[in-house]
């Protein structure tokens, strides 16, 4: 299940700017520019704050693909490294020495959930109070600076002091939105979520200067909560997550994170021009096309399973017009991101998460 009311609304809130939430008494969207500096925009965990680096978004996904077992053999384990050097690529992740996790990361997506989290930012803490009141009140509502015309700037003071490239030290957001939605409002059939979108973009530079700029040119990630659990302060425990990266040179990935019943992180990468996996390792396997256009690969925390799936050249749906809906389309069931377990071009039992199980 892909749950299309959930990964549709975050798209649809980069678009609306103001709607829904112009409801209701007081309502009013309080985003303003936040303009802060840092020191490093280096993640990793401290003396002070011991379990940073277990709120990044791919830190289960990352140590959960380890083949485990009579799987834990020599192809199984190249594989995992190969989508972890892929992932790197993204979240500029260090490795530890086992080469099975990391020690540290540098992007704007865990950068600015950590900031959100520890409150250092009064206008998203002032966003967070203000989510939490239209809870209570029953009402809709949304913080969105997109809607504000404000902008969120972070500034790493090393870089630049050092001079380093613009995009290695400011990173701007164009888009951070909180957006509660009551239960039955405008007629859903879900209870009370909070949607939360983000999007980080890099700044344009003179094509001289575009080789020194960091791989990554852009973040949009959605997360759904719980809106009777949701807090004002640390972290939210999302029920769905999904986060779209793309590269200058690498395509893009997109993870998508179930966390309550079926309990799957899916990874898609989209890189039609670099081969990224070298399944043709594998007995039985022989992939004529060594980089499909579409590439997923599931790990399921209820059975600790890592599955690969490929597909080439085919649509994510097909016309399936009606004479009362001659515009109809139905998913293709070609589509790597259609195909059953049982389709699976490669599988293996995997370390997992004992906390997402």
């Amino acid at each position: 299940m892909r749950h299309s009311y959930f990964f549709a609304a975050i798209s649809l809130t980069l678009l609306s700017g103001c709607g829904m939430e112009d409801t209701g008494p007081s309502a009013f969207n309080p985003a303003t520019n936040v303009d802060l500096g840092f020191s490093t925009f280096d993640i990793e965990n401290t003396e002070a704050a011991p379990d940073n680096l277990k709120h990044t978004r791919f830190w289960d996904f990352y140590q959960g693909i380890q083949p485990s077992g009579s799987d834990d053999n020599a192809d199984n384990r190249e594989t995992a490294n190969e989508i972890r050097s892929h992932i790197d690529r993204f979240i500029r992740a260090t490795r530890t020495e086992d080469g099975n996790n990391y020690r540290k990361v540098r992007n704007p997506l865990d950068l600015i959930n950590q900031i959100i989290a520890s409150n250092q930012s009064t206008n998203f803490r002032e966003g967070r109070k203000y989510i939490s009141q239209r809870i209570a009140d029953g009402e809709a509502g949304t913080y969105n600076t997109r809607g504000n015309g404000a902008l969120i700037r972070f500034t790493e003071q090393d870089a630049a002091l050092r001079d380093l490239a613009l995009n290695e030290k400011l990173w701007v957001y164009p888009t951070l939105d909180w957006r509660y939605l009551p239960a039955n409002a405008e007629g859903n059939s879900l209870e009370e979520k909070v949607y939360r979108t983000i999007q980080y973009v890099s700044r344009s530079v003179e094509p001289e200067d575009i080789g020194a700029q960091p791989e990554l040119v852009s973040v949009l990630a959605g997360s759904r909560f719980d809106a009777n659990s949701f807090v004002t302060s640390g972290y939210n425990k999302p029920e769905f997550a999904t986060a779209d990266y793309v590269s200058r040179n690498f395509g893009s990935i997109e993870l998508r994170q179930e966390f309550i019943r079926n309990k799957t992180d899916t990874l898609f990468i989209k890189s039609a021009d670099i081969r990224v996996l070298d399944l043709n390792r594998y007995d039985g396997v022989n992939l004529s096309d060594l980089s499909p256009d579409c590439l997923r690969v599931d790990l399921n925390y209820v059975t600790s399973t890592v599955r690969i799936f490929t597909s080439n050249g085919e649509p994510a749906a097909l016309e399936t017009p009606t004479t009362e809906n001659p515009n109809q389309t139905s998913p293709n069931p070609a589509y790597c991101d259609n195909l059953p377990d049982s389709e699976a071009i490669i599988s293996w039992a995997a370390t997992g998460s004992p906390a997402r199980q």
